[in-house]
This record gives C-alpha cells, structure tokens and sequence, in this order.
C-alpha cells in the first residue's frame, strides 16, 4: 500500500494493488478532501489531479516491473465509483510527474 498523506495536502489518497487471479494488476485507489481545505477550488482540484496521476503510475510501473500486461484501476472518491483501464501508452506520458 501507497500513502500520500503530508499535513500541507488539502487531501487523502491512498492506493494498494495486487493481481487478479486473472493475471490483471488491480489498483485501488481511495481519494477525499479534507473538510478544512481551504483555497480556490480549480488549484486543489489541480493538485489532487496530479497527486492521483503520479500515485496510480507509480503502482502501474510496479505491475509492469512484476509482469502485469493489464492495468485496471478501481477509484473510490466518496460517493463517486470509478474502474477504468490504465494504458501503457498513458504511464509513458505520466513519467514527467515522478
């Protein structure tokens, strides 16, 4: 399991993956803001967009690393409910953010 927790994000995110017992690296993700986040709203989306892109392709390259062809992402935001495919040519262009 991932933790990005600093006192200075105005948010929570964690992330755990493992393989499926078909073979597909499953990365869980769970995100929130904080209650007392404060500040304009399009710079903490920002953030949290960022912090949540570099976070999911360090576990994608760690898949990689241990053999995964299939990257699928289940993300947890609260009430919303997302799963998704993570394609490698998407990891690639993440690079920058490590």
């Amino acid at each position: 399991m991932i933790m990005i927790h600093r006192s200075r994000l105005p948010f929570a995110l964690t992330t755990e993956a493992a393989f499926t017992v078909d073979g597909v690296w499953l990365i869980k993700a769970n995100f929130s803001f904080y209650r007392t986040a404060e500040g304009p709203v399009r710079a903490l989306v920002n953030r949290a967009r960022l912090a949540m892109m570099a976070a999911l392709t360090r576990q994608a390259l760690r898949g990689r690393s241990l053999g995964a062809r299939t990257v699928r992402v289940r993300l947890n935001s609260g009430a919303h409910r997302s799963n998704f495919l993570l394609p490698g040519k998407t990891l690639a262009s993440n690079l920058l953010l490590l």
